[in-house]
């Protein structure tokens, strides 16, 4: 079954340049995709003055509990190719969403 997936990190530090680091995920995001047929579509959205970033993907697993750890690796993944680390980063500063890719309306939360 395919899932959406939305992970939502912030990145601490010095933030100078983190648009151009944004790029470079992205590019790294695409570059993974093209080797791994279980996860599609990935992108980004991010707010450069805080450094939170949300990267969405839609992943082909068994469960959401896979689907999760999926996109958790993938991205983990991504991060570690364009030379960033990730100490602590999906416990301390993370949410992930996860929903049926035909059910993405269960994402959204009414105000």
């Amino acid at each position: 079954m395919k899932y959406m997936t939305i992970q939502e990190v912030q990145c601490i530090g010095d933030l100078t340049g983190f648009d151009e680091r944004l790029n470079d995920l992205m590019n790294a995001l695409l570059d993974l995709e093209d080797t791994d047929s279980a996860v599609e579509d990935p992108d980004l959205a991010a707010t450069i003055t805080d450094g939170v970033v949300d990267v969405q993907m839609i992943v082909e697993a068994d469960d959401p509990a896979d689907a999760m750890v999926k996109a958790l690796c993938f991205l983990r993944s991504a991060i570690h190719s364009i030379g960033d680390a990730t100490p602590g980063w999906e416990t301390q500063r993370a949410v992930m969403h996860v929903a049926p890719a035909d059910a993405t309306d269960r994402l959204l939360a009414d105000a």
